[in-house]
């Protein structure tokens, strides 16, 4: 009833940086204590005050047969009230939540976030107990990788080693050509989708010349969109990195899910501002109708936008594209384009300018 330890696997403190793509096994803390299936509670407590394993690897006595395969744990709680001779297997809880020493780091860290468990045990392919991986070390995967997300949603992660960990250290104190590299390449997606829809608005120009109030809803109509789209966006980034959003049951629950709160914020956003505009421009040019060229603008930029926010990330996913950094851009672009597109043509076609 000695503590069992894993040799050859290496310790946290020495291991690398944690990468999600990379096995727990470099993760594995090779100290906890263990009994066979047939022992007391009294050898378990006595076990544990042998063990040289650290106060929070010892919360746990897990439980093994005679060839190492695991069996479940016991609680040190449960065992501290437990009368000496009874048996562990009558405490002995969580025989199915091992995870195999191949498993992803990100993948364990989240499983042991959702389970109500201090230690996630890790075994071999044979079921055989190797190791633990403690909530501390779990929860430190899951800040990195949520720190590498957001860097690349902010457009600073580097869009060709997209499985290298961006570090704060080179991108506010390393060269400034890297740092440059790295997020102007985005930027030159937003310059071309500016100019794209720059150009939209320049087809228009007799129409704007007909009614000059036009001109005053254009950022309304593409700021609140890409504001939306900004919001979509980083929930999805954000529900992503943290489980919350998987990509087997994306179109039915998550996308469905945003699609309806999209159209609501849509709705109530249209016929807040198209009464806005109505009243507040009066009736330009004899046509009552600018609020509602305004409302179904807006409702047209904020729905996609919305969409879009969830739609195109999951794309870049499933195709192997780093979605992080570079949906924004994108997003920006079709709906700032469409919501514009919709905004002049309804205004066209309500003053009777031909295009």
């Amino acid at each position: 009833m000695s503590t069992i330890t894993m040799a050859g696997l290496a310790s946290n403190e020495a291991a690398a940086r944690p990468r999600h793509d990379h096995p727990v096994a470099e993760m594995v803390r090779d100290s906890f204590v263990s009994v066979p299936v047939t022992a007391s509670v009294g050898d378990a407590l006595a076990a544990v005050r042998r063990s040289q394993a650290p106060q929070g690897q010892s919360a746990c006595v897990f439980v093994v047969d005679d060839a190492g395969v695991y069996k479940g744990f016991v609680r040190l709680s449960a065992l501290i009230r437990a009368e000496p001779g009874d048996k562990v297997s009558k405490y002995v809880e969580g025989a199915g939540i091992a995870i195999t020493a191949d498993t992803q780091q990100e993948r364990a860290a989240r499983e042991l976030q959702v389970r109500d468990v201090p230690l996630l045990p890790v075994t071999d392919a044979k079921n055989r107990l190797l190791g633990v991986l403690t909530f501390d070390d779990a929860m430190d995967i899951l800040e990195i990788e949520t720190s590498d997300d957001i860097y690349y949603k902010a457009g600073v992660g580097d869009m060709f080693h997209t499985e290298d960990h961006v570090r704060s250290e080179k991108l506010t104190q390393g060269p400034i050509w890297y740092t440059v590299r790295v997020r102007i390449l985005f930027l030159m997606v937003t310059l071309a989708g500016g100019l794209v829809v720059g150009g939209l608005i320049d087809q228009f120009e007799d129409v704007l010349g007909a009614v000059l109030a036009l001109a005053i809803f254009i950022p309304l109509v593409m700021d609140m969109g890409g504001n939306v789209g900004t919001q979509s966006s980083t929930i999805f980034a954000r529900g992503y990195a943290l489980g919350h959003i998987t990509i087997a049951d994306f179109w039915r629950r998550n996308f469905a899910r945003e699609a309806l709160v999209g159209l609501t914020m849509a709705v109530g956003i249209a016929i807040v501002a198209g009464t806005v505009a109505y009243f507040w421009q009066g009736v330009p040019n004899d046509i009552p109708q600018l609020g509602v060229v305004v409302g179904v603008a807006l409702f047209t930029s904020v729905f996609l936008a919305s969409c879009l926010g969830f739609m195109l990330p999951y794309i870049m996913i499933r195709i192997g594209v780093d979605h992080a950094p570079g949906a924004d851009p994108f997003i920006t672009t079709i709906k700032d384009f469409s919501g514009l597109l919709v905004y002049f043509s309804m205004a066209a076609w309500l003053i009777g300018v031909e295009m």
